[in-house]
């Protein structure tokens, strides 16, 4: 039976029960005070609104250090929290700094990624974001990610303030799988500045003269390489780690881990112009040993590293992959090939039920005519 208790009978307890008496209080419901040998506390047992109907049994504090009144807007605080189907039991996780999320998502998608992509991120966190790397990440709200994306695009670009919210956008992301996260701030905040696509393919005014350079180039193994981000559309790490292994000998090269990691692994044709390229570079490179197709001593990896804009070579390794685009589609081919060679991510359904290794025989047609289209423009 429930009592109505007031300050003054808590303060007596001890005197008028016994140990192990429990007074249930009139005013609030599951609130009740058990008395003990030496001292009395305040108990508060309740049903957790998480679809298991548990009750659980939450001491609130001893009678001599909380007050009734204390007691009882604990209690009420409790049963809030029991109705949105938390256990007060539980200690809350504490949320992590923009930090400690970033290490935590570099050792569990960090071996997914490319050491590449790893670097990217760590540039935007430690750089442009620095500001608010020890913030948690639920005191980032939208008004203070809109002011540090207009900051970072006034001091560093556009395209670097873009590039560090959609490196804040993931990290967030990652941690809210874990923590009980507001509405990602990027999403909600965030005007992404406009990006124009670069126009920089080459193409028949401006592709005699890259040959011709190519053709000028002294290291024959750099050449070939920039030959075959050219003729292939690979990027310039796919192209520099290739391996001898990875051709096969129908002249299929394996790409083992491409943008997006070892799931999008892909086999991708050479045309045959290529692949005699290759074939002097192998005669060439023979008595090194090494497992490349492009090996260097000097660097740690074994292969070459770093194919950037010269005076020798004045062109950007993408800017080879937009040249190949552009030299497929005005040859003709469609661009769902296109986007097969070019292991682009299709969209819709339909591009589930294709297999790709049943396509070599087309790929290498394709690759034939894309080849044709810009080796045209090499003269003799």
């Amino acid at each position: 039976m429930a009592t109505k208790l007031t300050q003054g009978a808590v303060n007596r307890l001890a005197e008028d029960h016994p140990a192990g008496t429990q007074i249930y209080d009139a005013d609030t419901s599951g609130l009740r005070i058990v008395v003990g040998s030496k001292s009395s506390s305040y108990k508060l047992v309740g049903r957790i609104n998480d679809g298991s109907n548990r009750y659980v049994s939450i001491v609130i504090g001893r009678t001599d250090e909380i007050s009734l009144r204390t007691a009882r807007e604990r209690s009420a605080e409790i049963k809030l929290a029991l109705r949105r189907g938390d256990d007060p039991r539980t200690p809350k996780r504490t949320v992590p700094s923009l930090k400690t999320a970033w290490e935590r998502y570099k050792e569990t998608r960090g071996p997914e990624l490319r050491p590449s992509t790893v670097d990217w991120y760590e540039e935007k966190v430690t750089g442009p974001l620095k500001s608010v790397l020890e913030v948690p990440l639920d005191k980032l709200d939208r008004e203070t990610v809109r002011l540090l994306h207009e900051k970072i695009t006034k001091k560093n670009g556009p395209y670097c303030a873009n590039g560090a919210m959609r490196a804040l956008k993931a990290v967030y992301n990652d941690a809210a799988r874990s923590h009980d996260l507001p509405p990602n701030p990027v999403s909600r905040s965030v005007r992404m500045n406009k990006e124009k696509p670069r126009q920089w393919a080459l193409g028949p005014e401006g592709l005699p003269e890259a040959w011709r350079r190519l053709d000028a180039m002294e290291d024959r193994i750099r050449a070939a390489c920039w030959t075959v981000m050219l003729l292939t559309g690979l990027r310039s790490h796919d192209a520099r780690s290739m391996r001898w292994e990875h051709l096969d000998e129908d002249g299929v090269l394996l790409v083992p881990s491409p943008k997006g990691g070892a799931d999008r692994a892909f086999r991708l044709p050479l045309p045959r112009h290529l692949l005699q390229v290759l074939e002097m570079v192998r005669q060439d490179t023979k008595g090194l040993g090494s497992p490349f197709v492009f090996p260097s001593l000097s660097s740690k990896s074994g292969h070459i590293e770093e194919m950037r804009r010269t005076d020798e070579f004045p062109y950007a390794p993408h800017q080879m992959r937009h040249t190949y685009r552009t030299a497929a589609l005005e040859a003709g081919v469609d661009m769902q090939t296109i986007t097969l060679l070019m292991n682009h991510r299709p969209a819709g359904v339909t591009w589930g039920y294709i297999t790709r290794a049943h396509l070599v025989g087309h790929m290498r047609e394709a690759q034939e005519t894309i080849c044709s289209a810009l080796t045209k423009h090499r003269g003799r």
